[in-house]
């Protein structure tokens, strides 16, 4: 028995056709085939059924779909079947092995076909990729009226569909077909008529077969369009592609060949191992278990014939995640012998590191010239990952802003390491140990604050001293940065800067610490305009509440949300490293309690009061619905 998704939805047993005719019964169906190996809820049924306004009598009807669908599925004729609907505790469960659903062989061959990409082979890229859209027959569940449940699963994978075909035309671009390109890109175009990225290819496809003027052509119809539909001009990206067009641009040339390596070029040679590695802070005080834990997860680099260390430090701005990480590095530099590579992502800036610049960066600390350089993301993923493979080196990726920065830049070898430092925790990193670092207690704030301005001059105000620890809730950054102040007015009191600060608390603290040169401010701006509008929004108003520790139930009230949004809110700005949470171990969101540091409550303070997040809008329905959907996946 298979199951076709990937276009009408479709019950096949054997040559025969066995979809469920009756609409809510395919419907059924399908949320189970999708989910299978899940259990779907009976409320999930019912929400999908008949969407906010269901019967009375709406549970006894899923019941009788279920006894419908199990009799059809495994009726006697059919013989032995691998495909049984259980019931389980609130809800039903499709038991089916992966290979009786087409979805799983798309989503297999698209992986293999991605990373046959990263890997530099393109022709064997372009069979794969190929391979997998010659599942679709259509538009996904196009005979299925989708609700509230099946609309996300339908758009997510029309969404895997055009992912796939981008990776396809790609790795035709690497093989140099941009002429047999050209047709397939004009009629895409044709049909997502705001699509940028169909319009950037096209243009491409048509420049590299020597009809510059259709590519000019082509940007200004787009610019037309866009301007008469939406008001906009064309991305950068576009933009940039037009000049580059006008000015003949070399970069814009194809390859002479497709880049594959299948060993290291021999035309250039490394001049001894890399040492990137910033200096070591000679005050870095504190973190001994952190250090002593990882220390000893990265020095047992190549003990597994598979896998490779992978670590990531994760806090809130000013935490002190870089001086640990270079601490860290220095550490256990000497278990990597082949080098120690250091790069910064530039995560929290307005325009991070790309990837393409950042194996550029990689490949020139080992030694590659400019004229041996790939000039495609594959080709400099494929010549890194050969060279380290057999090395023990040591890479550093700090402020890393996502799982796409990082994930071009690992090396190939299993005797390598891999450090990385952000703000948010990076999700798909498989076996990566990741570590929150705290503030510092404010024991060790005052020993970092007396190696600034020397002991005697702290044992003579000690109270003054921990008050300033206090004040800047033992972040590092903060606290050098007052010792380093302290340090330049000898004759200034301890508590004499901390009156001063403490007077601004809860009105202008931050402002007054930037006053002094310590920007905390433009850090968790950084941080917050990550965030989307909504998302944003709802985490002010929380900062903001009079009560300072609060629950699950106590955010949905304030936010008037249901818990199960709130619980993906927090979340995501635990994640973000602006919330903290305790809890027993192992407690569910609404078991933990959470709280807003509270220099990042300074920070809400100064971004608007509560009179002026009123004028702010509403969480809005659209977002509650996506946030709970969010959370039943």
């Amino acid at each position: 028995m298979r199951f076709q998704v990937l276009g009408n939805f479709e019950v096949l047993a054997g040559d025969q056709v066995r979809t469920p005719s009756a609409p809510k019964l395919r419907k059924t169906l399908a949320l189970l085939i999708l989910r299978h190996n899940q259990v779907v809820s009976t409320k999930e049924l019912i929400d999908e059924l008949w969407g906010i306004r269901p019967p009375s009598k709406a549970v006894r009807a899923v019941h009788t779909y279920i006894y419908e669908l199990r009799r059809a599925l495994e009726e006697p004729e059919l013989g032995p079947t691998p495909c049984r609907l259980l019931t389980r505790p609130n809800g039903y469960l499709v038991q089916l092995p992966d290979n009786a659903v087409d979805l799983n062989a798309f989503r297999a061959l698209v992986k293999d076909g991605s990373e046959a990409l990263s890997a530099g082979n393109p022709a064997r890229a372009g069979r794969m990729l190929a391979r997998s859209l010659s599942l679709w027959r259509g538009s996904a569940l196009a005979n299925v009226d989708c609700g509230e449940l099946l609309e996300p699963h339908a758009a997510e994978l029309e969404e895997s569909r055009m992912r796939a075909l981008e990776l396809r035309i790609e790795a035709d671009f690497q093989l140099g077909r941009h002429q047999q390109l050209t047709a397939e890109l004009k009629a895409l175009a044709a049909a997502m008529p705001l699509h940028e990225g169909v319009y950037a290819k096209l243009i491409l496809a048509l420049y590299r077969s020597n009809r510059r003027g259709e590519a000019l052509k082509v940007f200004q119809d787009l610019r037309r369009h866009l301007i008469k539909e939406l008001g906009l001009e064309p991305g950068p990206e576009l933009q940039r592609l037009q000049q580059a067009v006008l000015a003949a641009d070399s970069t814009l040339d194809p390859p002479s060949t497709p880049e594959v390596r299948t060993s290291a070029p021999a035309r250039w040679v490394a001049v001894g191992p890399p040492a990137q590695l910033p200096r070591d802070s000679v005050d870095f005080i504190g973190r001994e278990a952190v250090v002593g834990e990882l220390a000893g997860t990265l020095r047992r680099g190549g003990a597994s014939d598979t896998a490779m260390p992978l670590v990531s430090l994760i806090g809130m701005p000013g935490v002190g995640k870089t001086a640990t990480a270079v601490h860290l590095a220095h550490t256990v530099r000497r278990e990597y012998p082949d080098g120690q590579l250091f790069l910064s992502l530039r995560g929290t800036r307005a325009v991070p590191l790309s990837a393409m610049d950042g194996t550029e960066q990689i490949l020139r600390g080992i030694g590659v010239p400019s004229e041996e350089l790939p000039t495609t993301l594959a080709g400099r993923i494929a010549m890194f990952r050969t060279w380290s493979s057999g090395r023990r080196v040591l890479l550093v990726l700090d402020d890393a802003d996502s799982m796409a920065q990082v994930d071009p830049l690992l090396p190939g070898g299993t005797g390598c390491a891999v450090l990385i430092t952000g703000r948010t925790r990076l999700y798909g990193l498989p076996g990566a140990r990741s570590v929150r670092l705290g503030p510092l207690a404010v024991r060790d704030g005052v020993d970092l604050l007396a190696r600034h301005v020397g002991r005697e001059r702290i044992a003579a105000e000690p109270d003054a001293a921990q008050g300033l620890v206090r004040f800047v809730e033992g972040l590092p950054l903060a606290v050098n940065f007052l010792g380093e102040r302290l340090a330049a007015l000898p004759d200034a009191k301890v508590s004499a800067v901390l009156e001063g600060i403490e007077s601004a608390k809860g009105v202008c603290g931050l402002s007054e610490l930037a006053a002094v040169g310590l920007d905390l401010y433009g850090r968790f701006e950084a941080s917050f305009s990550r965030l989307d509008e909504e998302t944003r929004t709802m985490a002010l108003r929380l900062a903001l509440m009079p009560r300072r520790r609060f629950d699950v139930a106590q955010a949905a009230r304030t936010l008037g949300v249901d818990s199960a949004v709130v619980e993906l809110l927090l979340m995501r700005l635990s994640d973000a490293s602006l919330l903290e949470a305790a809890g027993p171990d192992g407690a569910s969101p609404d078991q933990r309690t959470y709280w807003f540091p509270e220099l990042v409550r300074e920070y809400a303070t100064e971004r608007g009061s509560d009179r002026a997040l009123a004028s702010l809008p509403r969480v809005g329905s659209g977002c509650e619905d996506r946030y709970r959907e969010e959370s039943r996946r």
